[in-house]
């Protein structure tokens, strides 16, 4: 290969990654991340077409997983930004629900009419109540003043450990983004929720 073919390749792969690469660096500037929270902040997905999250955590540790703060921009409309983030918790059971139903009581189902029905009934029963359960450590979803932003604190007991964990639905420049905060100390929650005021 001569090295003006080399050249040209090299100058092709600046071409492709450049602008991603600065698309990633000012997403991240968008944030305030001050020195010290050994925190650092990421961008997956791909921010020239839209689809991207925003992502900061421990920049190191054996429990940096469970600390996170994520950003990403909401494409669908939000009529009601109260049931939209509670819907964030709650698992969609619909395509399971509607399998089961066929399964049940389908004219070409194998079991319907035997009596096993009623026993799967009550435990189809019971998975509907499940999806809601995570909700139930969180409060009323509230609207900042201004109503530029709605938000949804919620925290779980799990055995000898505490989960945090808030919810924002925020409007920026006429564009809307979902925020997730994750932590399961108080003191990296309060590090990664200053870092979300900043946004």
């Amino acid at each position: 290969m001569s090295w003006r073919s080399n050249f040209l390749a090299l100058a092709g792969l600046v071409a492709l990654s450049g602008p991603a690469g600065a698309a990633q660096s000012e997403l991240c500037e968008r944030l305030f991340v001050p020195e010290g929270y050994s925190l650092a902040c990421s961008v997956e997905g791909d921010p020239a077409a839209g689809a991207w999250s925003l992502v900061v955590q421990p920049a190191e540790g054996a429990f940096a997983p469970l600390s996170e703060l994520a950003i990403r921009p909401v494409a669908e409309p939000v009529e009601d930004p109260a049931a939209w983030l509670r819907q964030q918790l709650t698992l969609d059971m619909s395509r399971f629900d509607a399998t089961l139903e066929n399964l049940l009581h389908g004219p070409d189902s194998p079991i319907a009419n035997s009596t096993i029905v009623d026993q799967l009934e009550s435990w189809r029963g019971l998975l509907r109540a499940a999806a809601g359960w995570p909700l139930a450590g969180c409060a009323d979803p509230e609207s900042a003043p201004g109503g530029d932003s709605w938000s949804m604190a919620c925290e779980w007991d799990v055995g000898p450990f505490h989960q945090f964990l808030t919810l924002r639905l925020v409007d920026r420049e006429g564009e809307r983004y979902a925020v997730k905060i994750r932590a399961m100390n108080e003191h990296r929650m309060r590090h990664l929720v200053a870092i979300a005021n900043s946004f």
